[in-house]
């Protein structure tokens, strides 16, 4: 999730690009305010991209998008006491959104707080903030705390492939027992195959956990990096983590591997028109769109 609602019929989603963004010219002055702030964010000038987004939130000021961004860049400036109380007032707007729950985490973690002490105004009782607070925890490792989010949700369909991963990545993330530590050697053959890497990276997209798919990701390009998939992952980590530059030179040699229309291809090319939006190269972004468009 990088853009999610600029007004109707301008949506940008977590694995999609929409060539509809590009199809109104940019006269707005919220639209001008919001991009310019993504454009400074990603160049790491923070200062201007809170003044630019505080200007859009002028134009917009209930808009959980604004709160969020705000938010985005306040944490990237490790201004986490300040970014509380925008990435809260995006929680509480919509609490089914994940990328909202995981900033305002975020800031909690960073000034050592207890998301416990927030009841009074945060949706608890509310299924869809519960199974994105597990998903926040599966991410971080804390595997208990995220069963205690799922556990009153037992009967729902989603609690309960989310607590299929936390048991998966419980068993990939335990240490290996006597009887089955690895040789000296190193790893084996089957643990460093297409097929193996393929299955963890899935587990740890479900999970959104981006630094271990960073690490994974980068793994599987060093042992086979034909693979454009492989990219695609390690490229979309990155993205996730606010690295843009970076994200766009993975994701141009995971391009350059593509021989056919793909739906790794398609993914590729979502990512890439993301990352170009962060970075405030609206062209190129409008590129990759187009190829979305296009289904190349």
């Amino acid at each position: 999730m990088f853009l999610l609602l600029l007004g109707p019929g301008l949506v940008i989603g977590q694995e999609e690009g929409s060539a509809d963004l590009f199809t109104e010219p940019y006269t707005d002055e919220f639209q001008e305010a919001f991009f310019e702030s993504l454009k400074q964010k990603g160049i790491e000038n923070y200062d201007r991209a809170e003044a630019l987004m505080l200007d859009a939130k002028k134009y917009r000021p209930d808009d959980p998008v604004v709160d969020y961004e705000l938010a985005r860049i306040l944490i990237l400036a490790r201004a986490y006491n300040r970014a509380e109380p925008f990435a809260l007032d995006a929680v509480r707007a919509d609490p089914s959104e994940y990328w909202y729950v995981d900033s305002f985490m975020q800031t909690l973690k960073h000034q050592s707080k207890n998301v416990d002490d927030y009841r009074a105004d945060l949706p608890f009782g509310a299924p869809e903030f519960k199974l994105n607070l597990a998903r926040w925890y599966l991410a971080e490792g804390r595997y208990q705390k995220a069963r205690e989010q799922l556990t009153p949700l037992a009967g729902q369909e989603d609690a309960k492939q989310l607590l299929q991963e936390v048991n998966r990545l419980e068993a990939i993330r335990a240490p290996a027992t006597v009887e089955n530590k690895p040789e000296a050697s190193g790893p084996s053959e089957d643990s460093r195959s297409i097929a193996a890497f393929e299955s963890r990276l899935d587990v740890l997209l479900k999970a959104s956990d981006w630094k271990a798919l960073e690490e994974e990701s980068s793994s599987a390009i060093e042992r086979f990096p034909l693979q454009p998939r492989f990219y695609y992952c390690k490229g979309l980590s990155l993205l996730r983590q606010d690295r843009a530059k970076q994200a766009v030179s993975v994701l141009k040699e995971g391009e350059s591997y593509l021989l056919e229309p793909s739906e790794v291809g398609q993914q590729i090319y979502s990512a890439m028109s993301e990352a170009y939006i962060m970075l405030g190269d609206t062209e190129k972004a409008k590129k990759y769109s187009d190829k979305l468009k296009a289904g190349l």
